[in-house]
């Protein structure tokens, strides 16, 4: 209990946590979560009468779900993504410094810069660019873009206090140096950064960065509108700074000390909470609960008292609030092809943004109007094939494929096909419960039939995979026949689960002393299968049991249900299956209780590997986004120098990535699946369609696109 219920301090906010599906800033998101794998249809999509919205100057985006979260650094579902990259709120038609083509290379924005970075190497081996921004670039209220708006970003998120008051897991600048002391207090300054004048800035990466494969990808720089989200201040050299003219008046005072309250009230209330569903006080949460309370009342009683408040620290936190409450929710201030109009109804309207320069290649969007609109994706092939919807994406269900197949050869849609960058998987905690155990995580994965995931849930559109790795992935393609030579294939095999579970600590009955015996169980299972009772147990008496939260109305959680528990009783595994919504998965999976506390150990889910491919933040003990829990010297070996390869030096990279998959197939922090072969539709009408690639969706290619 000592990590708050989904940062319970955004609830009082109105805020909701959120993982990023997509990769969106640099190297940090490449391995988003999502519920894309689970086919839950938005439940209010689906009970209210569908209003076809398309027109003559209207493209409709159909999508099985919409949260509202528009920012990153929340739970975002893949379709919220999808509405901030037609934002330009990042990915590639905005106006980060560098961006990816449709083969997932990064390249300059030549929109955006006046001319390649200027590149300086440091004698204690950071290097140093600076980025000069054209001066035609505009937001989409008209206001200029300037070096402010690149580096205020990285200001506002980069402090620890940032997660504390919003809720959000964005970290900021990582890759930038000075980023520990300046995320942790210890400077006001942050070195990494600094604003040379109105469009010229520089950004500093840390040594221990560097050497890095993909080193452009560390170079992405994305701006936010700080004259919409904080107009009195501005970036002196490498800092907040108030505007010139700006004055603390009453009122502001007043404004923060309601900020100060309203967070008390909410560390008081999220605390109550979570000690009231733990039925228990944890000692390390009570303690960070009482010393950030005393740091909260002190502030409070300052300002109260008349003393003087810090104009800065009180905008910035301010900013920080109206980021996550505000922006977050309403983005009214953009930069991408399209500018945000409403969020309501499961339906969020854009319209075209007249300011818009075009994206990397000077392309403009044309189309007035973007609608992205909740369906249910059961009717989804018939809405596209009728005009009700102009595009469904990313359709990764056998029978509906088929549908899609057929309406295009009978000339009522068009489709485009590629390999999934990522895959569906079962994922652990591998800390705690008998699933930290790598050889439990092996018997698992043989007591599935995987290829039964392939035929009745992708009808034959997809492989089965034994690495962390997708078929579209370029390592794969150069190097995945040698790699799948050299893994374990786990197939349905109940004597090899049984002898995976006898090198466990679980191999004894319920004394705790007697060895279990395979021959018994055969006969129990055979005899009584149903009310079947011949577990196995540790020394100290726990019974082997894993518990699964899986996404309702998800077919794979269906699919595991029907093998697991049966198969498993088979080992002497008692594995049992929950369903419910993806919210509550999440918060199980992110922040479990601790040891054998945790409700549940095993989820499946559906996971995207974006570029570059970084597994340290996934599986290295310093990742930030390490939800297995992984923590193995020898993987973070691996991932560390396989990030540190020098750019250019592929057959390195290719060796590190193969020692990678070796380990991942062994260790099984997550048991693939399947990697999907990915259709997505559109109408007859849409123009310019046929773009995309598994790096380029709609959103994407959005400024090539027309409707007839």
């Amino acid at each position: 209990m000592n990590v708050k219920k989904v940062f319970s301090q955004a609830f009082a906010l109105g805020l909701v946590l959120t993982l990023t599906a997509c990769g969106g800033s640099g190297n940090k998101d490449n391995n988003g979560s999502n519920a894309g794998d689970n086919n839950a249809s938005n439940e209010q999509a689906k009970d209210e009468e569908f209003k076809k919205q398309t027109n003559d100057d209207t493209l409709v985006v159909g999508v099985d779900s919409l949260g509202g979260e528009f920012i990153q650094g929340f739970n975002n579902s893949q379709n919220d993504v999808r509405a901030r990259e037609f934002m330009g709120i990042q990915g590639s038609v905005g106006y980060d410094t560098y961006v990816k083509d449709k083969g997932g290379k990064y390249v300059v924005n030549k929109t955006v810069l006046d001319g390649d970075p200027q590149e300086k190497q440091n004698e204690d081996g950071s290097k140093t660019f600076t980025f000069k921004i054209k001066k035609d670039l505009k937001w989409s209220d008209g206001k200029p873009v300037t070096a402010d708006d690149y580096l205020f970003k990285a200001l506002l998120h980069s402090p620890q206090d940032y997660a504390l008051i919003t809720g959000s897991t964005e970290i900021g600048g990582d890759s930038l140096k000075g980023y520990n002391d300046f995320r942790e207090g210890k400077t006001k300054e942050f070195e990494g950064v600094k604003k040379i004048d109105d469009h010229t800035f520089e950004i500093t990466l840390d040594s221990s960065f560097l050497p890095y494969f993909e080193e452009e990808s560390l170079k992405v720089m994305n701006p936010r509108p700080i004259h919409y989200i904080a107009p009195n201040l501005t970036i002196d050299g490498s800092k907040f700074a108030l505007k010139d003219g700006y004055k603390l008046s009453d009122d502001d005072k007043k404004a923060f000390i309601e900020s100060l309250d309203k967070q008390i009230e909410t560390e008081k209330s999220s605390y109550d909470e979570e000690v009231k569903e733990a039925g228990e006080e944890d000692p390390e949460y009570k303690k960070e609960h009482e010393e950030k309370l005393k740091t909260l009342e002190d502030k409070k009683k300052s300002a109260e008292s008349g003393n003087d408040i810090d104009p800065t620290e009180m905008l910035v936190e301010q900013a920080m609030l109206f980021d996550a409450n505000d922006y977050r929710k309403a983005p009214k201030v953009t930069c991408g092809p399209y500018k945000f109009v409403s969020f309501e109804n499961n339906m969020v309207k854009m319209e075209l943004n007249d300011q818009y320069a075009g994206d990397f290649e000077g392309h403009k969007a044309t189309i007035p109007n973007v609608i992205i609109q909740a369906v249910n994706p059961e009717i989804s092939v018939d809405l596209v094939k009728n005009g009700d919807i102009d595009v469904f994406e990313d359709e990764m269900n056998g029978s509906r494929i088929s549908q899609i197949r057929k309406a295009a050869e009978e000339k009522k849609l068009q489709y485009v096909a590629y390999d999934r960058n990522g895959y569906g998987c079962l994922s652990f905690l591998d800390d705690r419960g008998p699933t930290q155990y790598k050889e439990v995580r092996q018997a698992v994965a043989f007591l599935m039939n995987r290829d039964d995931f392939v035929q009745n849930f992708a009808g034959g559109y997809a492989v089965v995979t034994n690495g962390m790795y997708g078929s579209s992935q370029w390592m794969y393609k150069e190097r995945g026949a040698d790699v799948e030579a050299k893994l374990t294939k786990y197939t349905l095999n109940v004597d090899e689960a049984n002898k995976r579970l006898d090198n466990s600590p679980y191999k004894f009955e319920k004394d705790g002393k007697t060895p279990w015996d395979v021959k018994k169980a055969a006969e129990e299972y055979k005899n009584n299968a149903e009310k079947f009772d011949y577990y196995r147990y540790d020394e100290n008496g726990k019974k082997l049991q894993i518990n699964q939260f899986g996404a309702k109305e998800s077919e794979i959680t269906t699919l595991l249900s029907n093998q697991l528990p049966d198969n498993a009783k088979q080992a002497g595994l008692e594995y049992n299956v929950q369903a419910g919504d993806f919210n509550t998965l999440l918060n199980y999976r992110e922040n479990p209780k601790e040891g054998d506390k945790a409700e549940y150990t095993a989820f499946n889910m559906g996971l995207g590997f974006g570029s570059p491919f970084d597994p340290y933040y996934q599986y290295n003990s310093k990742g930030n986004d390490n939800k297995t829990k992984t923590n193995d010297p020898k993987v973070d070996k691996i991932t560390e120098e396989l990030r540190q390869v020098k750019p250019g030096d592929k057959e390195a990279y290719l060796d590190k990535w193969e020692e990678f998959q070796l380990w991942y197939n062994d260790y099984l922090p997550e048991i693939p699946l399947y990697s999907n072969n990915i259709h997505s539709s559109a109408s007859s009408r849409v123009k310019g369609f046929d773009g995309l690639t598994p790096e380029w969706a709609v959103s994407c290619q959005i400024n090539q696109m027309s409707l007839k």
